[in-house]
């Protein structure tokens, strides 16, 4: 690996883009409906053999989102038609017309050219301004996902994919750990590894592929998530009870802001930064409590259930994902911010570490339901779970990127 690291994982396209026609925009899919009718919409894709493949990545990327039915090109029924015209002379070129056919006009017309190992980045892209010209919502088809995977027994590597579990790459070995998060810019990954039995919070630049130490100290630290203004959420128990702190990105000032006999864990600031969610066994078991990002104004989430773990906020602060113990095996849950409107999204196998997606409509998380432990995607209304890790791995821990354009 080296400096071009960060391009690698992201394969940024933008220089060689070129938008061509972009019409007044018009909303087809309005996902904040309760009742959402699927648009139907067909696709062709013709030009070199890539073609075929760069259509079918499109196609697979908006089914998913289960907002789209499919028309075949030479079925009536269609509103929107989407034509692909690939070509190749030496880089992939598509040029992609997006024709409403009810008002009877293109809508949006785009050209995209790159090498052609990034085929699929450029197909994601694709699926990214369809999904964005019939919503005017941003797509999270070029978004990643890191995660963990067992390399033995004590040590994992953390590893990053395509949304979809295509184009893996290793970033690093990082020991023993399961904690790890993005900063808002998708510029640091951040983690905590266990390394000559101590446990330190690293920072890991994706632009100069360079490691560094975050906070280290005796005690368990844990790092939890990054505010939009690069505060630093984690526990340690270096004082010797685990509790909440924060701290600058780049390691300094960090302040503890919960004073509790019980146990405090698993901090996460919600999108804004204005408000904490974490984990505390203070009233006898462990349960989901909430404060504000200076730790005042606490409350208890949670009730249903006596192990409540593992919180992660909606883009929008208005649900938190969380796992639940019922019975024998921890289960994926979802419930307002306010405290209302719980309802469990898995039931088969132990489920845990759920995270948004960056636009709210879907949550990864690992599962063990087929025997080996690996990552799942699956809509908020846990609806369509598909797992996207090779069975022959033992993966665990996801974590969405924000957004990348």
């Amino acid at each position: 690996m080296n400096s071009n690291f960060k391009f690698q994982i992201f394969c940024v396209l933008c220089s060689v883009f070129c938008v061509l026609n972009l019409a007044d925009a018009k909303v087809y899919i309005d996902i904040t409906s309760p009742a959402i009718r699927k648009l139907p919409v067909s696709i062709t894709s013709q030009g070199v053999p890539e073609a075929k493949e760069i259509g079918e990545i499109v196609r697979n990327d908006l089914e998913y989102t289960g907002l789209f039915s499919f028309i075949a090109p030479e079925v009536p029924g269609a509103e929107i038609t989407a034509k692909l015209e690939v070509s190749a002379t030496g880089e992939i070129k598509v040029v992609l017309s997006v024709f409403d056919l009810i008002d009877n006009r293109e809508t949006f017309k785009k050209q995209y050219v790159g090498p052609k190992n990034i085929v699929r980045t450029i197909a994601h892209s694709i699926a990214n301004d369809i999904y964005k010209t019939v919503t005017e919502r941003e797509g999270i088809f070029r978004t990643i996902i890191s995660y963990l995977v067992y390399t033995s027994a004590e040590n994992k590597e953390l590893r990053v994919m395509d949304w979809d579990g295509f184009n893996t790459k290793k970033v690093i070995p990082i020991g023993l750990t399961s904690s790890h998060a993005w900063t808002h810019d998708s510029r640091y990954l951040l983690y905590s590894s266990e390394r000559n039995r101590g446990w330190k919070i690293y920072r890991f630049d994706l632009d100069a592929y360079r490691e560094s130490v975050l906070f280290s100290s005796k005690g368990l630290n844990l790092v939890g998530n990054v505010s939009p203004g690069n505060q630093v959420v984690f526990s340690s128990s270096k004082d010797g009870n685990s509790e909440i702190y924060i701290m600058d990105i780049n390691g300094s000032s960090p302040k503890k802001i919960t004073t509790s006999f019980g146990i405090d864990v698993s901090p996460v600031f919600s999108y804004d930064g204005s408000s904490i969610a974490f984990v505390s066994d203070r009233g006898g078991s462990p349960q989901i409590y909430l404060m504000d990002s200076n730790g005042r104004n606490m409350s208890r989430l949670t009730f249903e259930g006596s192990y409540n773990t593992s919180p992660s906020w909606s883009p929008d602060g208005k649900w938190i994902a969380y796992v639940g113990q019922r019975g024998s095996n921890n289960q994926i849950f979802m419930i307002k911010s306010d405290g209302t409107g719980l309802r469990q999204l898995t039931f088969s196998g132990n489920n845990e570490s759920p995270s948004f997606s960056p636009d709210g409509q879907f949550l990864a998380f690992d599962s063990d339901r087929d025997g080996r432990r690996g990552i799942y995607v699956m809509r908020v209304s846990g609806e369509e779970p598909r797992r996207i890790t090779p069975k022959d791995i033992k993966a665990m821990s996801p974590k969405w990127s924000p957004f990348f354009k």
